[in-house]
């Protein structure tokens, strides 16, 4: 018996072009919600991003942002996990400090209202970020940013590497050098997110299974990337993408037949139900 489907957006549902078959997921959601299965996004960008891919259904399913920072169920705020303004200025500073400048494209502060990112951002780069986070809001230093002048509450830091920076290298440099309350995943794309400790994929869930009473061994889930692990190692129901590395299929319970650009998700979830 399935009562809930997590599903990760970018590189999983999401073909290359961030989009995917609205009018086949709207057909299967109607099959969902016939069988009471709950249906959740999880992914590593914004709530605001999540509702807009669903509008037709944004007010009927459920939605884990920011890597399990912050969760809603339809419009409602179910919780969220703050990193304070200094935590925002540490973490800057240390990607500062351990990184060459030519290392890193952008880097951008993420919370409940928007993301912010610095002024000076180059369009290309700016159009990149747009394409993952929205709001987007620029200000004239990410240095100097605080809590009281935007009017949010901050959960995430987003680190994008340049092409060629070995992310899995980056990442473990970061942890390495994190405070033991904060943590950083790899959520593909050669970027990283760092936040809260307490978050993740698994904990959004978590606050489904207790909210509608799911045990574990009623909940599926798809994902591509390091950030999804947490929610792929919870049972044996979980798929990794036929896109995803190797160590993600490894990790996960099964692998889909098809990937990201052919409605794997879409497909499986047809066959599931």
């Amino acid at each position: 018996m399935i009562k809930l489907i997590a599903v990760d957006m970018d590189g999983t549902l999401l073909n290359d072009n961030h989009l995917y078959n609205k009018e086949k997921f709207l057909a299967l959601f109607k099959t969902m919600q016939q069988k009471n299965i709950k249906f959740v996004a999880a992914s590593g960008s914004q709530y605001q991003r999540l509702r807009h891919k669903f509008s037709e259904v944004a007010d009927q399913i459920g939605y884990i942002s920011q890597n399990g920072a912050i969760v809603h169920n339809a419009s409602d705020m179910m919780q969220i996990a703050e990193i304070t303004e200094d935590q925002v200025h540490q973490i800057l500073d240390l990607i500062a400090k351990i990184f060459p400048k030519d290392f890193v494209l952008n880097e951008l502060v993420s919370g409940l209202v928007g993301t912010y990112v610095n002024q000076s951002i180059d369009p290309l780069g700016f159009k990149f970020v747009k394409q993952y986070f929205r709001p987007v809001f620029k200000v004239p230093s990410l240095a100097k940013i605080s809590a009281a002048t935007v009017g949010d509450n901050f959960t995430k830091v987003s680190v994008s590497f340049a092409q060629g920076v070995n992310l899995d290298e980056v990442t473990e440099k970061i942890r390495q050098n994190l405070p033991e309350q904060l943590k950083v995943e790899n959520s593909g794309f050669n970027t990283d997110l760092i936040g809260s400790g307490i978050a993740n994929k698994r904990s959004g869930i978590k606050v489904f299974q207790k909210l509608f009473n799911i045990s574990d061994d009623e909940v599926v889930a798809f994902g591509d990337n390091e950030n999804d692990l947490s929610m792929l190692t919870m049972n044996a129901n979980s798929y990794a993408m036929k896109n995803s590395a190797e160590k993600i299929k490894k990790a996960a319970g099964h692998v889909t037949k098809w990937d990201n650009n052919h409605d794997g998700v879409l497909k499986t979830i047809e066959e599931i139900i």
